[in-house]
């Protein structure tokens, strides 16, 4: 990763935490269940990180996506919209895929579905679909089309049966305007919540896990092109090196009087 790049990540990931803290509002102050198992400072930090968990996944990991693909020199797009339109023959052959795999009638094979839409599709409109939307779209000098929704890093079975049917159809979507297109459907995973056990879940059954699932350095490789996780772990450390004094100033601000933060992150004591 070249200097420029590291720098652009590091600037994106020190404004949306400086953003985050300066609009920050806990939906309820009272929390009684909780509180009545921990302190309320233990209570205050758990929804402070669960906000900020909840912007990583929405914007952040997109933002980086692009920084990452821009500087590698691909054509990349995040929240792009993605038109076509599926004939009822293809739209019930991926009902069929998605039911016969659900089912265990049918084993995940995703190269081998593509095969099969690609000979079904018809020609069709561009037209607005359902699921039109992709978190970050970029095309490679290869020619190769990557469409990626980035997810939790423990979707449930429901969650993986959503986003495999949505990858089915984005094929066919693709297709239905350019049946030559060389096309990549992917499930984006930040980071592998098991390591250093490699990344095993019960509910990613319906997914062809090998060729569908883009985990950790995997996901941003793709991006980036070359291996870029252990780097971008060394830029979120320094952004919390270098903004802790104010993540605690404004832990402080935000708990009650009786509440005497004792964070990790103040070290003058130390």
């Amino acid at each position: 990763m070249d200097a420029t790049t590291r720098l652009q990540i590091k600037e994106l990931i020190t404004n949306v935490i400086d953003s985050k803290l300066e609009k920050y509002t806990a939906e309820s102050d009272y929390k009684p269940f909780f509180e009545a198992i921990f302190d309320k400072e233990t209570v205050l930090i758990a929804s402070v990180v669960q906000s900020l968990y909840t912007t990583f996944g929405m914007s952040l990991y997109e933002q980086i996506a692009k920084i990452l693909a821009e500087a590698a020199g691909y054509k990349v797009e995040t929240q792009y919209d993605l038109f076509g339109q599926i004939d009822a023959k293809t739209e019930a052959l991926i009902n069929k895929i998605c039911s016969e795999i659900e089912t265990k009638k049918r084993t995940p094979d995703k190269q081998s579905e593509i095969t099969l839409i690609r000979s079904s599709i018809q020609s069709g409109a561009a037209n607005v679909d359902q699921d039109k939307r992709v978190d970050v779209f970029l095309v490679k000098p290869n020619g190769e089309e990557l469409y990626v929704d980035i997810t939790t890093v423990k979707p449930n079975l429901k969650e993986f049966k959503t986003l495999r049917r949505k990858m089915l159809r984005w094929c066919a979507l693709r297709f239905s305007q350019n049946p030559n297109a060389n096309v990549k459907t992917c499930i984006g995973i930040p980071y592998n919540p098991y390591y250093p056990q490699e990344y095993s879940r019960w509910t990613s059954s319906v997914c062809d896990v090998k060729n569908e699932l883009l985990v950790q350095e995997k996901l941003w490789e793709e991006f980036a092109g070359e291996d870029v996780f252990s780097e971008l772990l060394e830029i979120f450390k320094e952004v919390g090196d270098e903004l802790k004094d104010k993540i605690l100033e404004f832990m402080k601000s935000q708990s009650p009087e009786e509440v005497q933060l004792s964070l990790p992150l103040d070290e003058e004591e130390n």
